[in-house]
């Protein structure tokens, strides 16, 4: 019989109902209980999928479940560390919705906890676990693709309710995004431009420790229902191109051709193009949500470290405070 891992979700709200619980349904855990504060939410998550127990306090959850884990979608970024805090003092560990914390005094604090328990923290970064960018970091990779010298990354979403949300709840994103591919960011710079409370761009330029330089051009300038994406990485006669996600491209110099013998598409030189067959019948996102699910998973179920973790999390949470103090100035 599969071992099941046993489980509590807090936070039932509509990014877990209409499609992470969903995402889950493959992976080898048992739910155990849910907690959540809003209760028309927590009604129509119950209505809809069995629970065997419901809390409205998830410390009243953690105190009277035994539990392997938790995961973890609150409505309220200014809740996430307080949340982690509490799960690594039940000794359980978490898989938090990002970021896990706000400043670097609340990462230091989750971080010490998580050295003490060995339980662990981690982060919804699910950019890093997305089949395009896993596949751009194997590229780049390559010997073929020669050092990474230049990156730029355009992520536009629709308004936000302030300045510092955006940065957090998307933003975040695209940082650990560039830390996951380029490795550390020893330095950055921030431009802004704001046509009102809830609309705001941003322009983060940076040099990582390989002394490549890269550019972040984000904002909530876009009134559009899903944000649009696109990741450049110039490596060294070379590129890699990731287009909203489901589609990569990879620039190779091509042979030469001059039209006077038999043209073939050349293994090796010319581009090399990934799009996902939509002929195949599968629930699979693409997202990242699953791979990242899965791999926290079963990480605790074979005694294994997930990551990222607050090991590798914090140094993220450094780079947004710092940006956020950036954007502060302006």
């Amino acid at each position: 019989m599969e071992k099941l891992l046993n489980i509590a979700i807090i936070g039932c709200g509509n990014l877990m109902y209409h499609f992470v619980y969903d995402c889950m349904k493959r992976m080898p855990f048992r739910l155990a209980a849910v907690s959540h504060t809003n209760e028309a939410e927590l009604n129509r998550f119950t209505d809809r999928y069995v629970v065997p127990k419901v809390y409205r306090d998830h410390n009243d959850m953690l105190k009277h479940e035994q539990l392997d884990a938790v995961i973890c979608f609150p409505t309220d970024v200014h809740s996430h560390y307080t949340i982690a805090k509490d799960c690594l003092l039940a000794h359980t560990h978490v898989f938090m919705e990002r970021p896990p914390c706000l400043t670097m005094e609340q990462a230091r604090d989750l971080l010490d906890l998580q050295n003490h328990t060995q339980k662990y923290v981690m982060t919804r970064f699910n950019k890093r676990f997305t089949t395009a960018y896993m596949m751009a970091k194997e590229i780049i990779e390559r010997d073929e693709f020669g050092s990474i010298t230049m990156y730029m990354s355009k992520f536009q979403g629709s308004e936000s309710a302030s300045d510092e949300a955006f940065l957090f709840n998307h933003v975040s994103h695209h940082i650990d995004l560039a830390r996951y591919l380029l490795g550390e960011i020893k330095s950055v710079h921030v431009d802004k431009v704001k046509v009102n409370d809830h609309m705001v761009g941003f322009n983060i330029s940076f040099i990582t420790d390989s002394s490549a330089i890269g550019v972040i051009q984000s904002g909530s300038l876009q009134k559009i229902e899903y944000p649009m994406e696109r990741v450049e990485i110039t490596g060294i006669g070379s590129n890699v191109i990731v287009d909203n996600i489901r589609h990569l491209e990879y620039n190779r110099p091509a042979p030469k051709r001059d039209g006077f013998q038999l043209e073939k598409l050349v293994d090796g030189g010319d581009t090399l193009l990934w799009n996902p067959n939509h002929g195949n019948m599968s629930n699979f996102s693409y997202y990242g949500f699953e791979h990242q699910m899965h791999h926290f998973i079963t990480s605790i179920l074979n005694h294994a470290v997930p990551t990222p973790n607050m090991q590798d999390t914090i140094h993220t949470i450094e780079l947004l405070e710092q940006i956020n103090t950036l954007i502060q100035k302006e």
